[in-house]
């Protein structure tokens, strides 16, 4: 069995990480957006639409601080109310 060259391997490990590495920023510059409560489905729901929208990150990124929230809520139109932890019951 042939084994893949190492410069391939690296590469998409190094790729690998810089996922990781996007992700990572968009997490906390969506959690650390004024008035931005954690747990809310605006939150999770911000996450997702912009981890999944390059030109809206972009934007998302280049707005002031003040503007940030606005925008997201009229992407997402999630609310930023906390959400209760979800309580999982086992059927007997």
């Amino acid at each position: 069995m042939a084994s893949r060259p190492s410069v391939v391997t690296n590469k998409v490990y190094r790729s690998h990480l810089s996922i990781e590495g996007e992700i990572d920023v968009l997490v906390r510059k969506v959690g650390n957006v004024d008035g931005m409560v954690l747990k809310s489905s605006l939150y999770w729901e911000s996450i997702d639409f912009l981890a999944q929208d390059e030109v809206s990150r972009a934007i998302f990124y280049a707005l002031p601080h003040e503007c940030k929230l606005h925008y997201l809520k009229r992407k997402t139109h999630a609310s930023n109310v906390k959400e209760t932890d979800p309580t999982y019951y086992l059927e007997d």
